[in-house]
């Protein structure tokens, strides 16, 4: 009977190894990010302006995202086929204490930003996608309360992080797309070994402390009105551009 016994639970061990699955907590990604300068720019954009006339389909940059367990640095990656100079914006996650660190450039100057995980509401689909040869579910959120955002996110790679602020799906978003924005963030490959982990730390700024979104509202509202872009100071105005421009 013993005999038997364990026959039986060697059968039901070996037979269940073909379904184990290793879960990922840490590595690094790499997204294409997609800019559709048609969709982007009118008919209209293009006859006034011979650079935006010049301007191909689609400008190409990259990010990478180095990650272990609940914290995430998302940083400038290889510049691609970009027809502008991107900006060096990056974005530091740690959801253990729900706060980001970003750092951001307006008008020239770097700006650090302190701030909370932004909450998005989800909607898990049952479509699947693979991307980077992982499979991906699709999710649909909404920021900004009208923004949608179409995500596809990997359950095998347990940490619920994603480019730029995206988290809360139960697993990493290796796809993204915002139509208002008419702009795609894929991911293009992912390493899991050699992964420097000293590396996730919040950026640095030599002239600029961490601001709240508050804070650097002010600034940014005194700033542009300084450089002549806005005709008077305006925190609410400069609050949106701020939530517009990191999404």
């Amino acid at each position: 009977m013993k005999q038997l016994l364990f026959t039986i639970g060697c059968v039901l061990l070996f037979s269940a190894q073909p379904f184990a699955q290793d879960f990922i907590t840490r590595g690094k990604i790499e997204f294409e990010v997609k800019l559709n300068n048609k969709r982007i720019y009118s008919d209209a954009d293009r006859a006034k302006n011979s650079w935006i006339a010049s301007k191909p389909e689609f400008d190409i940059y990259y990010r990478e995202l180095i990650f272990a367990g609940n914290q995430f640095l998302y940083i400038p990656g290889r510049r691609g086929t970009i027809t502008y100079f991107p900006n060096d914006n990056s974005v530091y996650t740690d959801l253990e204490t729900r706060q980001t660190i970003s750092k951001q450039t307006f008008i020239g100057d770097p700006y650090l930003c302190e701030d909370s995980v932004r909450p998005i509401k989800w909607k898990i689909e049952n479509e699947i996608r693979k991307i980077a040869g992982f499979d991906c579910r699709k999710a649909i959120g909404i920021i900004h309360d009208s923004v949608y955002v179409v995500a596809f996110y990997c359950p095998e790679i347990v940490p619920q992080g994603g480019p730029e602020f995206f988290t809360g799906l139960p697993g990493m978003i290796l796809g993204l797309a915002i139509p208002r924005y008419f702009t795609t963030w894929f991911a293009t490959k992912i390493e899991l070994a050699s992964i420097d982990e000293s590396k996730i730390i919040p950026p640095t700024v030599k002239k600029s402390k961490q601001y709240t979104k508050k804070e650097l509202a002010g600034i940014l509202s005194k700033k542009y009105k300084e450089a002549g872009r806005w005709k008077n100071e305006d925190f609410e105005r400069a609050l949106k551009e701020l939530d517009r421009y990191t999404f």
